[in-house]
């Protein structure tokens, strides 16, 4: 035994049997334990095909080449195995020196035609310590068995350690191998349903979080229904995310699906790419806010994604799939899915070059009635004013979109302009437009002050990073005198703004209503323009935040501000 334990840890692939066909380090590694597999007991990946999705044929369009080594894969599925045979053997051990012995002797009694407690057995005795009075050889026997599994347990438990590092993670799977440890524990079972396991920042932390999901669904842990969030991934820092392989894909699946609903399952930057989410295929319709971001999916596997959102007992709610290098093939399924599904109200495609005949497609999506999507990104995805024509006449008839976020785009004030005629529309119904960085001049401030005069639903309105100028807030400052404006928040941030507009702003704002949050940060404000400020704090009623963060106040008008903000009790400026 421990020969093929030192065989298995220093063997780096596969091997060749003797007839010439090629062996899996599954089969090598059941053969040298000599363990009998079930097929229930096999990784999703290596069960019969008549389990699979309908979905299975489509993995054969894959292209290109895998980033996981060989190495890697073997390394994994050997500690795959490890583990069930130490769960097993954890368990045997257990029977034989814990189990009462009423329960133990059941099969003796029945042989030997003996009535329960007709011996006077006391429940705490195990069936090791009655084998050792009953039939003492055989007993001996039983204790030099449990010694070497003992002895077995360790060798394989450094087994896995050696497996972990090999697999480059920070460390092996906590406590003892097999069980969750104290820690691993602790994160699972911290209360009831709704906790989130969301914050853990460490590479290493969500692989143990992964085994220990994984090794509850096995247990049947009734603490493994406790968990509704699952955070493998990282929107904003890819080095905190854990890069999963399409086997780490199918463990997450088989321990998902008890579950039967997931409050978020976040896996940005997790590399799955089309063959892992085949094997998460199972269970993606189960989550109600899926993020997938930075995942290299490609339009095979939005394409499989889509038979997810095709189910009738679809759950999702939040679909995020940015910067996937979708083009218009899958831009094109993925619209066709969002005419049939009911659940999703928010659509993220931000950062994907698919062009004008995808923008087509998700216009002729968003015009029907049975659209549900109510917050759609389309963040720096290439669209150009050419394609806002289509967005307005969609935005027109829409009827549930109320987010659109339009950010680093190529709109300029030809794109405005025709978005400006959609919000004039009454039917329209947004809420928040965000056209950041879309090179924007004072020119269309002239159609949107038309559509502010006008428009009843729009509360928020961010025109950040763009060139407005003087003339443009001066044109916007008249929009927001009016009585119709209902706008609450406005985002200026980095639009060349000086102190000649300071005046013509805070008159404005002196008769305005509704706006509660005002930002002009990254400008060229000087102190000249804090006495406009300081009757903007005081005459403005609906006012609450004022940022002026990173402008050209000197350290002397900054105290100024701040006793502004002291005297206008409920104004927060920043500075």
């Amino acid at each position: 035994m421990e020969d093929g334990l030192t065989r298995l840890r220093e063997s780096p692939t596969s091997h060749k049997a003797e007839d010439g066909r090629g062996a899996e380090v599954g089969d090598e590694s059941r053969q040298l334990l000599r363990c009998v597999v079930k097929e229930e007991d096999l990784p999703m990946g290596e069960r019969g095909t008549d389990r699979r999705p309908p979905q299975e044929d489509l993995i054969a369009e894959v292209t290109g080449t895998d980033e996981w080594s060989s190495d890697t894969h073997l390394y994994r599925v050997s500690r795959f195995y490890c583990q069930r045979l130490l769960l097993a053997m954890d368990g045997f051990v257990e029977r034989l020196t814990c189990a009462p012995l009423e329960e133990a002797l059941l099969y003796r009694q029945e042989q030997e035609d003996l009535q329960p407690g007709a011996e006077g057995v006391q429940p705490s005795r195990s069936l090791l310590k009655m084998l050792k009075e009953r039939d003492k050889p055989f007993g001996e026997s039983v204790a030099d068995l449990l010694t070497r599994l003992t002895s077995m347990q360790q060798n394989l438990q450094d087994l896995l350690k050696d497996a972990a590092e090999r697999e480059g993670f920070c460390g092996a799977p906590g406590g003892s191998a097999g069980r969750p440890s104290a820690s691993q524990t602790d994160i699972v079972s911290a209360g009831t349903g709704g906790r989130q396991l969301g914050h853990i920042e460490s590479v290493a932390a969500k692989r143990r979080l992964l085994d220990t999901m994984y090794l509850m669904s096995e247990t049947h842990n009734a603490n493994l229904l406790q968990m509704s969030r699952i955070i493998l991934g990282d929107s904003k820092e890819p080095a905190n995310a854990l890069r999963l392989c399409p086997v780490d894909c199918s463990t997450l699946a088989a321990a998902l699906t008890p579950l039967g609903g997931v409050e978020e399952a976040n896996l940005c930057h997790c590399c799955i790419g089309p063959e892992g989410l085949q094997e998460l295929a199972t269970i993606l319709h189960h989550c109600r806010s899926l993020r997938l971001s930075w995942n290299n999916l490609g339009d095979l596997g939005v394409k499989i994604l889509c038979f997810s959102l095709r189910e009738p007992q679809c759950k999702i709610q939040e679909l995020w799939v940015d910067s996937n290098g979708l083009s218009g093939v899958g831009t094109k399924d993925l619209a066709y899915c969002m005419v049939k599904n009911q659940s999703v109200v928010l659509l993220s495609l931000s950062y994907n070059r698919f062009g004008e005949a995808a923008v087509k497609y998700l216009c002729d999506a968003l015009k029907r009635r049975c659209c549900t999507i109510q917050y759609l990104r389309l963040c720096g995805t290439g669209i150009t004013s050419a394609f806002c024509r289509q967005l307005a006449w969609a935005l027109a008839t829409n009827r549930s979109l109320t987010v659109l976020d339009l950010d680093n785009n190529q709109l300029r004030d030809a794109g405005v302009s025709h978005l400006c005629g959609a919000l004039m529309k009454p039917d329209c119904k947004i809420q928040t437009l965000r056209l950041g960085s879309n090179r924007l001049t004072a020119l269309c401030t002239l159609e949107l002050t038309r559509a502010l005069n006008t428009n009843r639903s729009l509360r928020q309105l961010s025109l950040n990073y763009n060139r407005l100028g003087v003339p443009g807030l001066r044109r916007l400052s008249t929009a927001l005198k009016g009585a119709a404006c209902r706008i609450q928040k406005l985002e200026l941030d980095e639009n060349g703004l000086r102190d000649s507009c300071a005046d013509d702003l805070a008159t404005a704002l002196s008769e305005n209503r509704w706006l509660k949050g005002l930002y002009l940060n990254r400008n060229c404000f000087t102190d000249r323009s804090i006495p406009a400020f300081q009757r903007l704090a005081t005459g403005c009623r609906a006012l609450r935040y004022l940022w002026l963060c990173r402008n050209q106040f000197s350290p002397e008008g900054r105290n100024e501000l701040e006793t502004v903000q002291e005297s206008a009790h409920r104004v927060t400026i920043f500075v």
